[in-house]
């Protein structure tokens, strides 16, 4: 990226309705309110976020636990600004003009919600942008904004020794000279790096536990050399503690130009021993699931690692990318295929954020939108093992593709552009499926496993909201419009509401998860492009229901207790 002076890192945007306005504390100008907009319309779109308590119990935190979660606490922050970043070069312009010019009713609001949506774009709406400041380039900031995807194929075809740099996960492209260029990220943000892999050295000094001071270390050491396999692999190996830590450049959802480089963000959180053991056992169906995914058997990975440890975890504070928008209720880490393939991959609950949404948010959805004897059926504890599922299901299905001449590439390479949203939906209906082997196991029963297809019923209407730009409200998107092409889900005229033919919606379910795991298997760009581009619109249907949600918050904005106790006074 282009600018890599130090930013304040904690300021606000302000936007006055018709024209710029210049800060005299900073003496820089800030941008206006999008066009037709008001402070009104933007305090409307942040009442969309319900103000949300995400605490943990700390009163058996020993003395050094936290110091350690303190100092995590103090690395998020950098990568935080380093998220913002990513988003835009000029986030921290944007944010530093207008430091301290937050006493107008305008500026409050534009403070406000350029901090739930981490820069001017509403994620909610298309990255429509609410300030004055032009379109958001699909690339984000990891690209040129002028920059294209054909631009980007024509000079690989080209420059072929370019493809590994250009394509990885850890660099930024730039032009220079007339000549695309990968600058790798330790390069490009040295400054704050250095002080985060400086601050995770310190909290690996005050750890006691061996495997939480190793990852530290070696995440610090990554961050410094711009190779994170071996720290992924550390963080696979954490056990013994209840710090878990997940810190640095992990998803792609923000590059929606290829679908190659990964935001940085970072989950601060303790786990429940107790809790994490009762779902661990599932772990130990990975290969069998693996072996009953609905594809042809030479599309099955059955040589891929299976580890898959399950955490359990109550948040203590998080930062960057997963703080942007719509928050995070679970993860499946990491992204490398390599330790993927060696160790398999950890799926973080983020239990307490999970309980917050299903109270807030899914159960006043559910009681809005579906029939009241589909709604009845919602229960926390099977929602809850259905997110989880979804994550045990990104850690299955095809990982490596080799190709006819021998070339072997990955699945989110392959796809480009379209992979978040497939592999979202691909989590949800293969997770699912997952749900339907086990119960055939008797690891479930029946009404269980209904009562998990329900609530992700309900969870197709919330996720939708979060608009069709957002891989996961697409990846919804796409589910209930294939359901209710094959009558799985229907609109009862009488009642408004929607009610659900069960047999129809699991048997719909494995389809299309046969349908996205194959386009997975052959890396078939332009066919993941057609079922987004059929599926992936919005309905009449669909648009009514949203519609009736207005009074219902569309996701959390989280207030982090715990974290306050846990900073330096």
């Amino acid at each position: 990226m282009k600018f890599r002076t130090a930013a304040t890192t904690v300021s606000a945007l302000l936007l006055v309705i018709g024209c710029a306005q210049r800060d005299a504390t900073t003496g820089l100008d800030a941008p206006a309110l999008a066009a037709g907009l008001t402070a009104e319309d933007l305090e409307a779109r942040l009442a969309q976020f319900v103000p949300s308590q995400i605490d943990f119990d700390d009163s058996t935190l020993q003395p050094w636990e936290r110091e350690v979660l303190a100092k995590l606490i103090e690395a998020s922050d950098i990568m935080h600004e380093l998220f913002l970043l990513q988003v835009s070069p000029r986030n921290p312009v944007w944010r530093a003009a207008l430091a301290g010019a937050a006493d107008t009713r305008e500026g409050r609001a534009a403070r406000d919600y350029a901090e739930v949506m981490a820069g001017p774009w509403d994620r909610l709406e298309e990255n429509e942008p609410f300030l004055d400041v032009g379109p958001k380039p699909p690339g984000a900031g990891y690209y040129p904004p002028d920059l294209t995807s054909e631009e980007i194929d024509e000079w690989l075809a080209s420059h072929p020794e370019d493809r590994e740099a250009f394509s990885g996960y850890f660099s930024v492209i730039e032009r220079d000279k007339g000549m695309l260029v990968a600058i790798p990220y330790n390069v490009e943000y040295r400054d704050r790096l250095e002080v985060a892999a400086a601050v995770l050295n310190e909290a690996a000094d005050i750890a006691q536990n061996a495997s939480l001071a190793e990852y530290l270390r070696a995440r610090a050491a990554s961050f410094l050399s711009n190779d994170y396999f071996p720290s992924d692999m550390a963080w696979m190996d954490i056990e013994g503690t209840r710090i878990e830590p997940t810190i640095g450049p992990y998803e792609v959802y923000e590059d929606q130009l290829m679908g190659w480089k990964a935001a940085f963000e970072s989950f601060v959180t303790v786990a429940d021993p107790a809790a994490s053991a009762e779902l661990d056992e599932l772990k130990d169906s990975m290969r069998h699931l693996e072996e009953n995914l609905p594809i042809e058997d030479r599309y099955k990975n059955l040589e891929r690692g299976f580890e898959s440890p399950i955490r359990v975890v109550d948040v203590v504070y998080t930062a960057g990318d997963t703080r942007a928008g719509v928050q995070t209720i679970a993860f499946n880490l990491p992204n490398d295929e390599r330790v993927r393939a060696a160790k398999g991959s950890k799926k973080v609950m983020l239990r307490n954020v999970a309980r917050a949404k299903f109270d807030a948010i899914l159960m006043p959805i559910a009681r809005q939108v579906l029939m009241p004897e589909v709604a009845d059926d919602l229960t926390f504890d099977a929602w809850f093992t259905n997110v989880l599922m979804h994550e045990l299901a990104h850690g299955l299905g095809p990982g490596f593709i080799v190709g006819a001449g021998g070339d072997t590439t990955t699945v989110n390479q392959a796809l480009r552009d379209h992979y978040s949203a497939m592999e979202e939906a691909k989590a949800d209906v293969t997770g699912l499926h997952n749900m339907t082997v086990l119960a055939a196991d008797g690891m479930y029963d029946e009404a269980f496993v209904r009562r998990a297809f329900i609530g992700h019923v309900a969870d197709m209407f919330r996720a939708t909201r979060f608009g069709a730009t957002e891989a996961h409200g697409l990846a919804n998107l796409i589910q209930f419009n294939w359901m209710v092409e094959r009558g799985a889900i229907e609109f009862d005229e009488g009642s408004g509401n929607f009610k659900v033919n069960y047999s129809r919606l699991v048997d719909a379910n494995r389809e299309l998860a046969m349908r996205i795991l194959t386009i997975q298997a052959q890396g078939d760009h332009a066919a993941a492009g057609a079922l987004l581009q059929r599926y992936g619109t919005v309905s009449p249907q669909m648009r009514a229901a949203i519609e009736q949600l207005e009074s219902v918050p569309v996701d959390i904005r989280p207030i982090y207790p715990g974290a306050d106790r846990l900073r330096p006074r």
